[in-house]
């Protein structure tokens, strides 16, 4: 009886750690998704990265020591409906993220990771956290935190 107790415990654990591996990989894609959704102005592909909620946030810092803070999918959608009228790639971006940490509870999740985006004007860093919730059994962003390492930006785009 003890074995067999051992045994469904251990194949319990070892379906747990897979379930997870599989909700982590999924979280990946959506956040990855999201970014490259946006720098391909493929709007279905970002939007669809999102929680369309009115309790969803978006909050960057931006060139100049100004930052961003916006609140509402109705809201986010139209902030950035400038980026996706043009068809018009403005560079090709390359996006690689890595370091993630994942803390999943049940629905929901919170990570973080480092991002560096790569294009004509150079390398650009950033210290990224996102808070996920599953939705109808797909991960959706519902916060984001992006903190872009601003030091040579400037400098970068300037070349």
């Amino acid at each position: 009886m003890k074995t067999y107790v051992l045994v469904i415990a251990i194949i319990l654990s070892s379906l747990a750690t897979s379930v997870a591996q599989v909700d982590n990989e999924a979280i990946k894609r959506v956040l990855r998704n999201e970014t490259e959704g946006f720098f391909k102005r493929d709007k279905k592909v970002w939007s669809d990265a999102w929680a369309h909620t009115p309790y969803i946030h978006f909050a960057a810092n931006l060139y100049g020591g100004d930052f961003m803070l916006i609140e509402g999918w109705d809201k986010l959608e139209k902030q950035f409906a400038t980026q996706f009228k043009s068809s018009k790639l403005s560079d090709n971006v390359t996006v690689q993220n890595a370091d993630y940490s994942i803390h999943q509870n049940g629905n929901m999740a919170f990570v973080t990771y480092d991002q560096t985006l790569l294009d004509s004007h150079g390398k650009t860093t950033s210290k990224e956290s996102r808070v996920v919730e599953k939705i109808n059994g797909k991960w959706k962003i519902i916060s984001v935190t992006a903190l872009t390492n601003l030091k040579n930006f400037g400098l970068a785009q300037q070349k």
